[in-house]
């Protein structure tokens, strides 16, 4: 019964995380909707009817929005209408909801809000969701906003590299002196791609003249680099050195173009082109005259074009391309004279003769479109909680800790550390016994109007497993500080996240009403869960038609590799020799030498030698011939036999016991939920919900 509740606890748990989940994901949708707006009247009508009350549980009032966006959650239907719900389905989902609440409120009637484990766990969720929930708000948000905002252009840039010295990252003196003396020759207006071909450690963009091939867009490069080229105009370089981890960097911006996708089909024309270039020439000018009077592009791609994949397509390139993404399905960029040919057309127009290393290219450029910056929401977010995010988020907490008047006293910890053996750490438990009273009744820290002594940073040292492990120096107990107190900022900063965000403060009432509905359920279903063999007994004497045991089949094997052995120990079994004796001195099955080959009662669900013995119709005391088994040859002997019989009560225990136990769960929920009915008034108004879910489905 024990193992049975932490299962329920676990899942109830699980529920409220995907509840947790859900909400937040449905938020997000519910800001990003098409930019139709009804109109005011028509807004004024659908909220009346959505706040209009559908059911009543005792002294709660749930509306058609609150039931609609339970059954959103719930069922994982972010986007569902009701009205589009079968009604048998929204009927079930209504007496679920409906049993749930009540549930709830028996929970608060009881008093269980001021249960001392309700509390703890109410407090550790609330700081799990606050957490959670704030920094997403707060910081993720924000950050993934100002990646997208940028994403709507991509850029072409140039750079320097000036590297730091491989293995020695640290040494950057004559990397910053380098990248010094090629900045201030810009500023003197020196040429940009001669100073790079120059003096740049990267050598491939050093001989374009410190060109990137590919256009760079938010999220595609080194965060100091992006924050610098989309503050700097085309045309211009950024005015200071960037530093990165791999050395310097110096970059202008070339070209700022609107990042849009386009399709586009091409005509390849390679064969011969080494050998006999002006016959290739003249054949793509024959090829773009016909195109000129009118001939279908498809249809001369497929006959002339040496591009395979693209040819049976009539020249498709076969997805959407970007300049800075590539193409769709696989990534990949387009070589540079194809890209700056492709996006210098209108769509509809057709290149003259291009120009790459493949050959001369004819190119069509076949539509465009906008980036839909919405739908890349998730990648950038996914990206940027992978690179970015934790080393913003101490960032971000500092400074939130800092509004709450948060300090560390450094001349104690100076003290502190002094006091301690520095190359040790607080795994040794001797390591705070230097330290003295007068030293830990000192207050190391302090957080909003809280100080906290150094003390009971020891005694959390000592006890909390994520505060074990540390060294004993400043920079060590300054992370110990920053893991006491990063969990008080979601502890203060919950109450202005519920006045806030109403979300959060839905999301608040929903864990607590889970936790709650655990606790009711477990006092009134599953502690009473106990195994009753009385009843059982009864339970089986209504259904022991249903169990039996498996046949059972004493069986011992003789097995051998050669079926010439196989054959001759059958001859010898057939002559009268012992099955024991040969089965000893022949079977080669590891382990069953030892045993005289018995493998003892096995049934066919678990051994295949049980087929043979069916397959020969053996009786006990005969046994088979050989049989092709398991990369061998079996010889089988069925010992003894026991036919299938119906089991006992206790041999059936394991069979319906899931069954019996399901059916006394469903028994004291029934009677539990029936007398809540008649405790609790409840009042599901379904004429008044029809005629919602009619004028709704009229006015969609």
């Amino acid at each position: 019964m024990y193992i049975l509740r932490n299962i329920m606890r676990f899942l109830i748990f699980s529920l409220i995380f995907l509840l947790v989940f859900n909400i937040s994901v449905y938020s997000q949708k519910s800001t990003r909707k098409s930019d139709t707006k009804p109109t005011k009247a028509k807004t004024s009508e659908l909220d009346k009817l959505r706040n209009e009350v559908i059911i009543t549980v005792g002294n709660e009032k749930i509306t058609f929005a609150d039931l609609e966006k339970a059954f959103r959650k719930n069922m994982n239907r972010k986007d569902v209408k009701l009205w589009e719900v079968s009604r048998d389905s929204l009927n079930d989902f209504i007496e679920l909801y409906t049993k749930y609440r009540l549930k709830v409120q028996d929970a608060i009637q009881r008093g269980f809000e001021n249960d001392s484990s309700v509390i703890a766990d109410i407090t550790q969720n609330r700081r799990i969701l606050a957490e959670s929930y704030f920094l997403d708000k707060k910081l993720v948000d924000k950050m993934v906003d100002d990646m997208l905002s940028k994403r709507d252009r991509e850029l072409q840039i140039a750079i320097m590299l000036f590297q730091f010295p491989m293995g020695n990252e640290n040494d950057t003196i004559a990397a910053y002196l380098k990248g010094k003396a090629c900045l201030d020759l810009l500023k003197q207006g020196k040429d940009f791609a001669d100073i790079a071909k120059d003096s740049s450690d990267d050598k491939e963009s050093g001989e374009r003249g410190g060109i990137i091939s590919t256009y760079i867009t938010a999220g595609r490069t080194q965060r100091p680099i992006e924050e610098a080229i989309y503050k700097t105009k085309p045309g211009n370089f950024y005015p200071d050195l960037i530093k990165t981890r791999y050395g310097y960097f110096i970059v202008k911006v070339l070209k700022s173009e609107p990042r849009i996708k386009v399709r586009g089909s091409h005509i390849l024309l390679s064969e011969g082109l080494d050998k006999d270039s002006m016959r290739v020439v003249a054949k793509a000018d024959s090829i773009l005259n016909l195109l000129k009077r009118g001939a279908d592009f498809a249809r001369l791609a497929e006959e002339n074009s040496e591009d395979p994949s693209s040819a049976i397509k009539g020249g498709d390139l076969g997805a959407w391309y970007s300049r800075s993404s590539g193409l769709e399905n696989t990534g990949r960029n387009l070589l540079a004279p194809f890209e700056e040919a492709l996006y210098s057309l209108k769509d509809g127009e057709i290149s003259g003769k291009v120009y790459t290393d493949y050959g001369i290219h004819i190119i069509r450029r076949d539509s465009s479109k906008a980036f839909n910056i919405e739908s890349e929401r998730d990648e950038i977010k996914k990206l940027y909680k992978r690179i970015y995010f934790e080393t913003d988020k101490r960032t971000f907490l500092d400074s939130v800790k800092k509004s709450f008047g948060f300090n560390i006293f450094y001349d104690v910890l100076r003290e502190l550390v002094s006091s301690v053996d520095t190359t040790k750490n607080n795994l040794d438990t001797t390591w705070s016994k230097d330290i003295s009273n007068e030293l830990r009744n000192k207050n190391l820290f302090t957080f909003n109007n809280t100080s906290y002594k150094v003390d009971e940073v020891i005694t959390k040292m000592n006890k909390q497993n994520d505060l074990r492990g540390f060294g004993l120096n400043t920079n060590d107990f300054k992370v110990v500080i920053d893991k006491i107190s990063d969990p008080l900022v979601f502890d203060a900063v919950s109450v202005q996240l519920e006045n806030e965000y109403p979300d959060y403060a839905n999301l608040l009432r929903e864990f607590r009403d889970g936790i709650l509905l655990f606790k009711v359920e477990a006092m009134e279903v599953w502690d009473k869960l106990k195994f009753d063999s009385v009843l059982a007994r009864s339970f089986w004497d209504t259904t022991k038609h249903k169990y039996f045991t498996q046949p059972v089949y004493d069986i011992s094997e003789i097995y051998v590799l050669s079926d010439t052995l196989a054959n001759e120990l059958y001859n010898k079994l057939i002559d009268g020799a012992d099955f024991s004796e040969l089965a000893k001195q022949h079977t080669q099955r590891a382990g069953y030498r030892e045993k005289n080959g018995h493998w003892g009662r096995v049934t066919a669900k678990d051994n295949q030698l049980v087929k043979i013995v069916i397959e020969d119709n053996l009786k006990p005391g005969e046994f088979s011939k050989p049989h092709r088994y398991d990369n061998g040859f079996s010889i089988v002997k069925l010992n003894n036999f026991e036919a299938q019989r119906q089991k006992t009560f206790e041999e059936a225990i394991p069979d319906f016991a899931p069954t019996f136990q399901d059916l006394l769960q469903k028994h004291l929920s029934e009677k539990w939920i029936s007398s809540l009915k008649s405790k609790y008034n409840v009042k599901i108004n379904k004429d008044k919900l029809t005629n919602i879910l009619n004028s709704l489905k009229k006015m969609s």
